[in-house]
């Protein structure tokens, strides 16, 4: 069974902060690798929603379940519902998880 990958804004935003800081960073190519590499695997997501694990930080949350896959040093936070994924960002993992979720108000 396939399922639809769906881009929220937030997760979009995030790509594009990503790669504007790497650019900054000197590093262009490197910047357009990583988005595509982080891009590709958010679209691999059609395939095996459930091969993410559910984040340590939200474990025993029963309000909001999500899962995550990393690339790199990137976090993907998504949700299944139903024969949809949905990707609500890409989150740096060196970044304090629960702060970054609540400013996105998924917390």
């Amino acid at each position: 069974m396939k399922f639809t990958v769906e881009f929220t804004a937030g997760d979009r935003k995030d790509l594009l902060k990503i790669h504007r800081y790497i650019v900054k960073s000197g590093h262009p190519f490197t910047a357009k690798q990583l988005v595509e590499e982080i891009s590709k695997a958010c679209e691999s997501l059609s395939d095996n929603p459930e091969r993410g694990h559910i984040p340590i930080e939200l474990e025993g949350l029963t309000h909001f379940v999500c899962r995550q896959i990393v690339i790199k040093n990137y976090r993907i936070i998504y949700q299944i519902f139903g024969e949809s994924v949905v990707i609500f960002g890409v989150i740096d993992g060196r970044r304090n998880f629960r702060e970054a979720m609540q400013q996105r108000q998924m917390l």
